[in-house]
Parts: C-alpha cells; structure tokens; sequence
C-alpha cells in the first residue's frame, strides 16, 4: 500500500502525474522537450510561420504541440485541439476548427466569401441556433473560404490564436493535404492571426504535406527523436517523488532501457508499478526490482492491441523465431546490419542459459528475412536502397519487444560477445564480455551511476 491515499485519491494523483493514454498539456510533465518547445516558441513570435512536428509515432509529437499550443494561446480563450482521420478533408478539418474556435463564445454570425462569386453565405452560430461542422464545410468551396472563415476567428477572439492539426498524417487524400500548403500562403499574405501546429508521422515534410515547396517558409519544421536517457528517468523520478516514495536507481535504468525512449512506454510501465504498489499488502516505501518486473507484466498486457499484434505473428505460432526477434531490438541504433543483430542473437542465446544451439549464420539470415513479411508480422523491412541493412517497420515496436525480453530475463543493453583470447585463454562462464553503455551514457561506472549529463 502506498500510506495516506485513498484508491480515487491515489487513482487521480497518478493520472495527473502521468498520461500514457492522452497527450500533455502542462509543460510541468513534459520531459527533455525544451528545446524543441523554444524552437516552437520563438517561431510562432514570426509574423505568417506556423509549426511542424514530425517523427515516429509514440515519441511525444501531440504532447509537444499540445503543451505549445497552450504557451502560445491567449488566456482569454483554449486553444484549438482537432485531429485528422482518414475520411477528413480540408473543408470538414477547417470546419471543425471554426466550430470549436467559435463556441466560446457564441458569435452572431461568421461570413464567408466564396472566390469566384459575389454571393455571400452566412454561417449562423447564434445563442439560440447552432450550425453543425458539416454544414460550414458544404460552404467552403475554396482555399479563400477557408482563409476568410479564419479571418473572422482572428477577429472575434481576443489576442493569439492557437490551432493544432494532430495526425495530420491520417488525412489519406495526398491533394486534402496539399491545400493546406496554400492556405498557409494565402495566411501569410493576408496576415490572419491564427497560427496552426501540426503534428505528423513521417520521415520528412515532403511526405506529409506535398510538393508545395514554395510554401515551405511559412513552416518551421521541428523532427522529434525519441526521448533521451535523462528524460526517461526524470519521469520515472517525478511520479515516485509525486508519492514519496524512493526509487531504487538500477530500476530507473532499466524502465529507461526498456521503453526505447518512446515516452508511452515510460508512462505505462511507471504506472502500472505504482498501481502495484498501491495494491500491496505492505506498505512500500521503495520501488524495487520486485515491483518493476511485476510491474512490467501488467504493462505488456495493457499495451495497445496494434503494437502486440505484429510481435505474436512473429512468435506465437514460430516459437524458435523469439530469440531472434529479441536480437533486433538489441542496441541503440535503429538501422543496423546483419551481422549486428546475429551479434546480439549471440548474446541473447547465451543469456539464456538453457542449453539451445545458436543457428549458424546462413540460417539466421534466412530467417531475418522472413520477418520482412506480412506471414510474420512485417516487424522488418530494408531501407531504401540499402542492402544488408535492417529496421523496425513500426519503430515503437521495439519498446514492445524489448518489454517481452526483459519479462522473460533477458536484458537487451546492446552487448557483444567477445573476441577471441589472443592467448587463447578460455573465457569465464559464457564467453561474453560486459554490456557497452548505451550511447550518451558515460562509461566506467556501475549501471547505478550511469548518467548522461556529465562529459
């Protein structure tokens, strides 16, 4: 039990301290972003430039745009938060936005000039009546309706105006998406003080919004990388402090091991130990290797059913394909070659100590290779002209894969076996040398004094 909290006391607590389930809006919880938030900041000071957060999913992008959005926005109203789906538009994502913008308060009227017509239509959002998001978008038959939509929301709320386009991504209609390269434009020309954040996955600006170089100066694009070790344990940290509870150190490492870095992973597991905590008989005072590993069970059954699912393909029905899979989430490095990963396959099968044969290196490159296909998963594919090479298809996978292995005692550090004694003296135990300390982490330390901040 966890002293001095009932359970809805405790159970509400924690959902202020964590949030795996919904994005941060408080830059209190958001961890190792600063510099990303000022990028974000000091670029919406700049008259027509709004923002683009782009990177794998998992890594924190609704959480950044969402904790800026706020910084940014006039106290006098909220921001406005709308998110992409594949059957959006631009017409319905722009009515949505001013159907939100425009609830508080209530305006008499917002105006729209259709381009190309001296006919007005009126969009009547009065005390009395309410007009649905998909009656304004049947009125907006062009970027210039959009454009002057916006204007009236810039008129009828006070100061700046903040508006997030999260997964952008899951618009599918490539030319829906390339009209908001030229709504940004016309923005800029006709300075409407309403400023947009999206939020998308993908690899670059290019595969999200289109060809529209020419509008790429209305847009400062801010690439999120996973989270780095520090952030990981400031997380982890600030919940157990939150209920004064100590943290033992090496459970802080491997909670920061095992998420790779996504941030839902830190949230969930972190969670999941303190609810264990609290359901405990006894009164803890310390979060322990105990309740990590119990801890972590419950978070990988908690995890979201479409990241599970490309991991059961691989093993459920292929059980010798398990030690194999665990290789590839070994290390830090997202793309890594072959030899790399039968490196760490090595490593895998000697911690497991059971008495199983490694397979021989032209059998574990065949069956690398199955894990490129849809029968086991797609969890592989080969980038883009690099033969030899191999990485996740859905990168928060490997978080998912790395949770399995060390539930099953098997801790992916990015270890290596050792080379051959020149001397030929026989290697203690299994032949492997100590883990190589994940890059950023300072070496020649014990794991309990690993930190990144330091030279």
């Amino acid at each position: 039990m966890i002293r001095g909290y009932t359970e809805d006391e405790f159970g509400t607590k924690l959902g202020a301290v964590l949030s795996a389930s919904r994005p941060i809006h408080s830059i209190e919880y958001l961890k190792g972003r600063d510099k990303e938030l000022e990028t974000i900041k000091q670029s919406l000071y700049a008259p027509g430039r709004h923002v683009f957060v782009y990177g794998d999913r998992g890594v924190g992008k609704s959480s950044l745009g969402q904790t800026a959005a706020v910084q940014y926005q006039s106290a006098s109203a909220s921001p406005v938060f709308v998110s992409g789906s594949p059957d959006d538009t631009f017409s319905t994502v722009i009515a949505n936005i001013v159907t939100q913008a425009l609830r508080q308060p209530r305006t008499e009227s917002v105006k729209t000039t259709r381009s190309a017509s001296i006919d007005m239509a009126r969009v009547k959002m009065s005390a009395g009546t309410e007009t649905s998001a998909v009656d304004i978008a049947d009125r907006i038959r062009s970027i210039g309706d959009a454009v002057a939509l916006l204007e009236e929301v810039a008129e009828k709320r006070e100061g700046n105006t903040a508006v997030v386009i999260d997964e952008f991504d899951a618009i599918l209609d490539a030319g829906e998406r390339n009209k908001f390269a030229a709504l940004l434009k016309q923005m800029g020309d006709r300075s409407v003080n309403v400023k947009f954040i999206f939020t998308g996955i993908g690899k670059s600006l290019d595969e999200l919004l289109g060809a529209h170089q020419s509008s790429y100066r209305q847009l400062e694009q801010v690439e999120l990388p996973r989270l780095g070790w520090d952030a990981r344990r400031e997380i982890v940290q600030a919940a157990a402090d939150a209920f004064e509870i100590e943290l033992d150190n090496d459970v802080n490492w491997r909670i920061a091991m095992v998420s790779d870095g996504f941030p839902y992973y830190v949230h969930l597991i972190t969670e999941k130990i303190l609810w264990s905590a609290f359901a405990s008989d006894n009164e803890v005072s310390q979060i322990d290797s105990d309740l990590f590993l119990h801890g972590l069970g419950e978070a990988i059954l908690s995890t979201a059913g479409e990241l599970k699912r490309p991991y059961e393909k691989a093993v459920v029905h292929h059980p010798e394909m398990e030690d194999l899979v665990w290789a590839t989430a070994d290390h830090e490095d997202l793309i890594r070659s072959l030899d790399g990963i039968f490196q760490s396959y090595q490593v895998v099968i000697g911690k497991r100590a059971d008495g199983r044969q490694a397979l021989d290196r032209s059998r574990f490159a065949s069956q690398l290779r199955k894990l490129k296909g849809a029968t086991y998963g797609a969890v592989l594919t080969q980038p883009e002209g690099r033969q030899g090479l191999y990485t996740y298809t859905e990168k928060m996978l490997r978080g998912y894969v790395r949770m399995q292995a060390e539930a099953n005692g098997i801790a992916l550090s990015g270890e290596r076996p050792a080379p051959r004694q020149a001397m030929h003296v026989g290697n203690a135990r299994s032949g492997y040398r100590g883990p190589s300390i994940p890059r950023g982490v300072r070496t020649g330390k014990e794991v309990a004094e690993w930190d990144d901040s330091n030279p």
